[in-house]
């Protein structure tokens, strides 16, 4: 049982430490030779599948035809997922020719909408956005200069970034975006991204496979899809969607939840991703994505084991076991105890905790769900 405990520790160090500080090591050295400064002008799509979103939908549009771009290249597609409100008219009050609108009767989720949507995209090139955050003038420029003649580009994505409220920013969901943006940087420096910020990237429109309508990280499946041939993955830092940070656990839980639970479903349907070979990108997605489903379960395994060999009286897996449990508690006593929230330090460390809470509930959801996808 101790082996199993130091491999469970082992398995847990290596996904959140191990793995990141490797990648970040090896692309300290390396340049960002696969990128090209280089500015072309050519005719870009951009795609956004919007549903309920009058409290923003004008803000976008406004923002995505005024980009830093040539004006009478750029073509918006949108596609409306049945909205009950006044967004479809909003968009129709625009009246500008470079706007195409899809109207959908009945709803049928953000991915059947992406489906849609590429099919009247003619473009070599595709940007695909959400609805709720600004994103960066330079996007278009900054994104596309990465698809020079010759490259073996097949998606870059932006970066989502949280604005100041209040002149500060909350420390915990926001570490995490920090953390990641690392990890993502380095993984774009040594080969690939498994997987693009669903609020901003860029895709070539040829590397596009329709994708089944109930999945629920397009954002993993389709660039996955395209860097299938051997083509890259890249992460710009330069285009950037700005959106509001969060410091409601609640609405968080709901969203990894969701997210969580739709990394299960990619890797239940895409297993092959898990072996060697068989992916080009399947070193980083094991290790970036399925380690931190496996993570909680050999935690639980951990503690488990240890406070068996604890009742033996092992002094040892006494504290080991003590110690792995105030850790898993940390994000439930938050909830109840508010001043841990009030320090820094355990505010991020508590985070980090709920998005392992966070995958349990998302494990849930996938087994029992009725995998119907809608808009939340």
């Amino acid at each position: 049982m101790s082996v199993v405990v130091c491999i469970c520790l082992i398995g847990i160090i290596y996904c959140f430490f191990g793995y990141p500080a490797f990648v970040y090591m090896y692309s300290k050295n390396r340049s960002s030779n696969r990128r090209q400064w280089q500015y072309p002008d050519k005719d870009i799509s951009v795609l956004m599948v919007v549903c309920n979103e009058s409290e923003s939908i004008q803000r976008k549009i406004s923002n995505i035809l005024n980009l830093n771009y040539e004006q009478t290249r750029i073509h918006l597609v949108i596609v409306d997922d049945a909205s009950d409100d006044n967004t479809v008219s909003l968009i129709n009050g625009f009246e500008d020719d470079r706007i195409t609108l899809i109207q959908s009767e009945n709803r049928q989720g953000k991915s059947s909408g992406i489906n849609r949507g590429m099919e009247v995209i003619n473009t070599e090139l595709v940007l695909l956005l959400d609805a709720r955050q600004v994103v960066s003038q330079n996007v278009l420029y900054d994104l596309s200069s990465w698809f020079y003649p010759g490259c073996r580009v097949a998606a870059v994505s932006g970066e989502l970034k949280f604005r100041k409220v209040d002149g500060s920013m909350p420390s915990g969901m926001d570490a995490y975006q920090k953390y990641e943006k690392i990890i993502r940087r380095s993984e774009a420096r040594i080969k690939s991204v498994p997987g693009v910020s669903g609020a901003i990237y860029m895709l070539r429109r040829d590397l596009f496979e329709p994708i089944p309508v109930d999945t629920i990280l397009d954002d993993v499946l389709i660039p996955m899809n395209a860097a299938r041939n051997g083509d890259w993955i890249g992460f710009d830092e330069r285009a950037i969607a700005w959106d509001i940070p969060s410091d409601d656990m609640e609405r968080e839980k709901r969203r990894k939840t969701r997210t969580l639970n739709g990394n299960y479903q990619l890797l239940f349907r895409n297993i092959s991703w898990c072996v060697p070979k068989q992916h080009p990108v399947w070193f980083s997605y094991v290790s970036h994505k399925v380690m931190r489903l496996v993570a909680p379960f050999l935690a639980i395994i951990a503690i488990t084991l240890s406070i068996i060999l604890a009742t033996e009286g092992s002094v040892l897996f006494i504290v080991l076991s003590l110690s792995l449990s105030i850790g898993v508690l940390m994000y439930p006593l938050s909830l109840y105890f508010k001043f841990i929230n009030k320090n820094k330090l355990m505010r991020i460390g508590t985070s980090f905790v709920a998005l392992n809470w966070f995958n349990l509930l998302g494990f849930t959801q996938f087994l029992f769900s009725d995998k119907k996808q809608s808009w939340k």
